[in-house]
């Protein structure tokens, strides 16, 4: 037969399990919490890398970034209507005809992300005598196409690289091509294959996005 005393310290035992077990739910929660949420925004930040990668590949696949590096006013020295800035989105672009426009739109507006469309392009310093032509260190200048903003400490970036060519033309307003090549144009990218006929220069395009 169990004792009086016995059932008080079998009750007690029982009673302290209780308020271990609370403890350590309630230790748990708090941990958990915080290290959830950085999870879902690291989530979220990669599917946006995922994003911009893509819309990148497939645009540079079908053309669209050549014919966007393209659309460039040499006489205002901007992208057709657009400011010094570029375009204010891509719904901005795609109203111009101009099909990464229609692309950024599609893979950014509707999810609320915010993005920059950003073309770096080298400068070419004077090379030693002693190198050859078309060769030497470069600098980075950066122009922008689609500029949303200053991106948020979250933000990702992806980047693809096009060549143009010497004899790549200019487009017009009407997304047409004109007759003035590259190497006589005011263009926004500087020649860089210096002693190269064919190559005009190298430029980097990267997308910088960020949830709004």
């Amino acid at each position: 037969m169990v004792s009086r005393g016995q059932t008080w310290t079998l009750e007690g035992v029982a009673a302290s399990v209780l308020v271990l077990g609370a403890v350590v739910f309630i230790l748990q929660s708090s941990v958990i919490t915080p290290l959830s949420a950085s999870t879902t925004n690291q989530y979220l930040e990669e599917r946006q890398q995922e994003l911009a990668t893509d819309v990148l590949s497939g645009a540079a696949s079908e053309g669209e970034l050549r014919e966007a590096l393209r659309y460039w006013n040499d006489g205002d020295r901007v992208f057709h209507g657009a400011d010094e800035t570029g375009y204010a989105s891509g719904a901005a672009l795609a109203a111009r005809d101009i099909r990464l426009g229609d692309t950024l739109t599609d893979a950014f507006d509707g999810r609320g992300i915010t993005y920059n469309v950003y073309i770096r392009s080298p400068i070419p310093e004077e090379p030693p005598a002693s190198m050859p032509a078309g060769t030497g260190r470069y600098g980075s200048e950066s122009q922008s196409l689609v500029y949303q903003g200053v991106p948020s400490d979250s933000a990702v970036s992806a980047s693809t690289h096009v060549t143009l060519y010497d004899g790549d033309v200019l487009l017009d307003s009407d997304g047409d091509e004109t007759t003035t090549r590259l190497d006589n144009a005011d263009f926004y990218a500087d020649e860089a294959a210096d002693g190269d006929d064919t190559i005009y220069t190298v430029v980097e395009v990267q997308i910088v996005a960020w949830q709004s």
